[in-house]
């Protein structure tokens, strides 16, 4: 059977040594060498596969595999970290990801064979390719919303943060809180502030491209990661969300109430990985001057 394996490192030691061990007729050998190609490349190539350092260019290595965790056709890749000291593979340890081994340098391809041919390189994996998919969907949501929860969000930030910092595109970030929450739960039980939770979240997804990503970031705030959305789109965008919500009909329990929502919005054109992933910051300075300003309005950061 032929494998393809990707190795995601700037360490010519490493790359030469899992090349000249795995390397031949039947298997293809991969490198990628900053962690703005990581993702890239995983997704275009298919590994069965993923050698990755610690260290990297950008993104840490560890923060590379939250961003392919965080992504279905990623997320169950067998992942088999390089760590050129005993305190990096401390750091492996400690992350807990799941399908994960660990190589400690010197790489020795005795070492490199026996982790190729682990229970976790080898596919030891749900055998239900349906029921995976559906517990790696249900471990990423929000139980009560049905969207994203805010760990995914922080993934998948640093991930389209990558992408848009490789590729020179635009990426924005939408904040929406949801007004007066606190009083709708005071005067109307909490049951009802959680069905205005959950209508809000079907407007969001309603009102966003298939591309978007909706997400519940806190108690009641939204946020929206809007791939290749300049500062007019991301701006029409919240504009459009403030008015849909305040035009919606919130009928709960008989209740007939009149919703809003305060949004704050970020964007970011060009390669600096840095200024992508101070968006989140932004936007929610953005927000914090919408709600003091009266709400049901929108702010730029």
């Amino acid at each position: 059977m032929t494998h393809k394996f990707l190795i995601v490192s700037n360490n010519k030691t490493a790359i030469n040594a899992i090349q000249k061990t795995l390397g031949n007729s039947k298997h293809l050998v991969i490198v990628a060498q900053d962690s703005l190609e990581a993702v890239d490349f995983a997704l275009d190539r298919k590994p069965s596969v993923i050698f990755l350092s610690v260290h990297l260019a950008h993104l840490s290595g560890l923060d590379v595999a939250r961003a392919l965790r965080a992504i279905a056709p990623t997320a169950q890749v067998p992942l088999i970290f390089l760590a050129e000291t005993q305190a990096e593979a401390r750091q492996v340890e400690e992350a807990r990801l799941s399908l994960t081994d660990c190589l400690v340098a010197p790489f020795e391809p005795a070492q490199i064979k026996a982790r190729v041919t682990t229970p976790a390189a080898n596919g030891d994996r749900p055998n239900n390719a349906a029921e995976a998919e559906n517990a790696w969907t249900l471990s990423l949501v929000d139980p009560l919303t049905r969207v994203y929860h805010r760990r995914y969000l922080l993934h998948r930030l640093a991930y389209e943060s990558a992408r848009s910092a490789r590729y020179g595109t635009a990426l924005s970030v939408v904040l929406a809180d949801v007004d007066n929450l606190k009083e709708i739960n005071r005067q109307y039980g909490i049951v009802t502030g959680d069905a205005v939770l959950i209508e809000v979240a079907e407007q969001l997804k309603a009102l966003t491209r298939v591309s978007d990503i909706v997400g519940r970031c806190d108690t009641q705030d939204f946020m929206i990661l809007a791939p290749q959305i300049d500062e007019r789109g991301a701006h029409n965008l919240a504009d459009r969300i403030v008015k849909a919500i305040s035009e919606h009909h919130f009928v709960l329990e008989k209740l007939d109430l009149h919703v809003t929502v305060s949004a704050g919005i970020a964007f970011a054109v060009g390669n600096d990985l840095t200024e992508n992933l101070a968006l989140l910051g932004r936007a929610e300075a953005a927000l914090e001057r919408a709600k003091h300003a009266g709400k049901n309005r929108v702010e730029v950061g």
